[in-house]
């Protein structure tokens, strides 16, 4: 991806805006219209006839709570500050995507995988965590976003992320979502979509590579897309870094911080 680290001192504040657009474009999903996706040819043994169940451990998902659904607050189920974010700086809270656009994409992408009768509820409540941004790389950040759903709506949702096609109707997804450039000028490249085992704790993982491009030149992320639906809550965890994949012992923190929040139901 050329010299991201040539002239680093001065590029800083600006790779870390581009960090943080990379995620602001993934979290805002299309919101300027709907998506349009065939579903990806599958081998014999994958589809939707074999549906995997949820990867985290235990399987979370089926899990009863304690606490009715309406009394939840997805505030309480985004990550925070605290021993796992040390050497984070947090900016407060995050803007809130249009809900609308999310729709979009979740049926979109759930269609695509071969769930057509796809169709959530509003969730009772749902918020957007802090962005936290590491202070000695500014373009390695995070940042969470909760729901509060009812449990059937929790469990569909664990079975398309681990679905054998959900990765490639994602990254079918991401190109579209990607076509042109943004709104403060940057354009992206998809370069990988990779589903990888999650981390212990979490439902799903997801592996983006992409290339960011400014006016001075096109530098590489790495973005890892974590899945938590446990209960009647669902958690998103988006971490990006330069290059290279988010540092596993740290990414693992997060994840602990959040696993360990949605046993509070």
């Amino acid at each position: 991806m050329g010299s991201i680290r040539q002239g680093w001192g001065g590029r800083r504040p600006v790779l870390g805006a581009i960090a943080a657009s990379a995620l602001a474009a993934v979290l805002t999903g299309c919101q300027e219209g709907s998506l349009t996706l065939s579903t990806p040819t599958a081998s014999p043994t994958a589809g939707p006839a074999t549906k995997p169940a949820p990867t985290g451990p235990e399987t979370p998902s089926t899990q009863v709570n304690a606490t009715p659904a309406s009394q939840l607050s997805a505030a309480d189920y985004v990550l925070a500050a605290g021993p796992e974010t040390a050497g984070f700086e947090s900016s407060g809270g995050a803007d809130d995507p249009d809900s609308d656009g999310d729709s979009a994409i979740e049926t979109a992408v759930a269609t695509c995988a071969g769930f057509p009768e796809y169709n959530p509820p509003e969730p009772s409540d749902e918020t957007t965590g802090d962005l936290f941004t590491s202070t000695e790389e500014s373009d390695f950040q995070a940042v969470s976003r909760a729901k509060i759903l009812p449990a059937s709506q929790i469990r569909q949702n664990a079975e398309i992320v681990t679905s054998p096609l959900f990765g490639d109707c994602y990254r079918a997804a991401l190109e579209e979502q990607f076509a042109g450039p943004d709104a403060n000028g940057y354009t992206y490249e998809l370069v990988a979509v990779e589903t990888p085992p999650p981390p212990p704790g979490a439902t799903a993982l997801i592996r983006t590579s992409l290339g960011v491009t400014d006016q001075y030149g096109t530098y590489g992320y790495v973005r890892d897309t974590l899945y938590f639906y446990v209960g009647e809550v669902a958690v998103q965890l988006e971490v990006i870094n330069v290059q290279n994949v988010p540092p596993p012992d740290i990414e693992q923190g997060f994840v602990d911080q959040i696993a360990d929040r949605l046993t509070n139901q």
